[in-house]
C-alpha cells in the first residue's frame, strides 16, 4: 500500500471512531459541565462582538452550546458536526429555533461557499481533527473578507514532556483525541493560514474526574489506567492540568484559549 491511499485509510479510519465514539456518548455529552459553561460562552460572544446582522458557521458544533448561544444574539447560525447523534442533540438544544439550521459535514471538507459567512467558530474540538491545518483552511474559505474566525479549545503545556504526558492520559480515555496543542501552535496554525489573531483570552476549568470519566465512557481497565496515571502526575505536576485530591475526590484544571482572528 502506497503512503498517500495509507493515510488517507488511517484518516478514514479516525473518523470512523470520532463518529462511533461520540455518536454512543452523545447523552452524555449533552450534560457536560465544562460545554454548558454559561462564562465561557458570553465570554467568546463578546470577544467575537456578535451582532444581529452576523452569520455564524459553529464547526464541529456537537452537543450545540455554543450554537444555541449563538442564535439568541446573532441572524443566522448553521451549526455542523460529523457525528449525527451529536446533530440530534443540537437540535434538542436550540429548542426549534427558527435562525438555526444542522448540516452533517466533515470539518475539512466544508459544504459551503467561499466567503459565505461572518463568523466562522470551533470550540473544544479542534484536538479531534486528524489534520487540523486543513479544517483551519476550509474555516477561512468561508469566511467573508474582514471576517472573524473564533477558536476555542483546551490547551497542553508548552512543555513537551508535560504535553505528552497530558496527551497520552486524554488518548486512553477517549482513543479519539487527536492532540491537545500548546496555544502557541494554536497562534501559528492560525496565522499559518493567513489570519491576523487581535483576541487571546486565556481560560480556565476546574473538572472533577468522575465527572470527566463518565462523558467519555472508557472501560474500567482504560478508566483505572488513567486515574493511576492522573494520580502520579500530582508530584511535579507531570501533565500541567494541576491534579488534585480534595477529600478523597479528584479534580483537575484545563487550560484553555479563546483566539479571535481576522480574515
Amino acid at each position: 500500500m502506497n503512503t498517500h491511499k495509507q493515510n488517507l485509510n488511517q484518516t478514514r479510519s479516525s473518523k470512523s471512531l470520532v463518529q462511533e465514539r461520540f455518536g454512543r456518548q452523545a447523552k452524555a455529552y449533552a450534560t457536560s459541565s465544562i460545554l454548558s459553561d454559561k462564562g465561557n460562552l458570553d465570554t467568546i460572544i463578546e470577544l467575537a462582538e456578535i451582532s444581529k446582522g452576523d452569520i455564524i458557521l459553529d464547526v464541529a458544533t456537537g452537543t450545540g452550546f455554543m450554537a444555541a448561544a449563538f442564535s439568541e444574539v446573532a441572524g443566522q447560525v448553521i451549526a455542523t458536526d460529523l457525528t449525527a447523534p451529536m446533530l440530534e442533540q443540537a437540535r434538542i438544544k436550540t429548542g426549534g429555533r427558527e435562525n438555526v439550521w444542522f448540516a452533517l459535514a466533515d470539518a475539512e471538507h466544508l459544504p459551503f461557499s467561499s466567503t459565505s459567512f461572518d463568523v466562522v467558530s470551533c470550540r473544544i474540538a479542534f484536538h479531534h481533527f486528524s489534520y487540523p491545518a486543513a479544517a483551519l483552511a476550509e474555516m477561512e474559505r468561508v469566511c467573508k473578507p474582514n471576517g472573524r474566525v473564533i477558536i476555542m479549545d483546551i490547551t497542553a503545556s508548552e512543555d513537551k514532556a508535560m504535553s505528552e504526558y497530558q496527551n497520552r492520559v486524554e488518548k486512553l480515555r477517549d482513543p479519539s483525541h487527536v492532540r491537545h496543542y500548546s496555544q502557541l501552535e494554536l497562534m501559528e496554525m492560525l496565522k499559518t493560514c493567513g489570519l491576523e489573531i487581535e483576541k487571546i483570552e486565556p481560560w480556565s476549568f476546574t473538572w472533577s474526574f468522575e465527572e470527566w470519566i463518565r462523558i467519555a465512557g472508557p472501560d474500567a481497565v482504560a478508566a483505572q489506567k488513567i486515574k493511576a496515571l492522573m494520580l502520579d502526575s500530582i508530584e511535579g505536576d507531570k501533565a500541567g492540568l494541576r491534579v488534585e485530591l480534595r477529600k478523597g475526590e479528584l479534580f483537575f484544571t484545563y487550560n484553555t484559549a479563546i483566539i479571535v482572528a481576522r480574515k
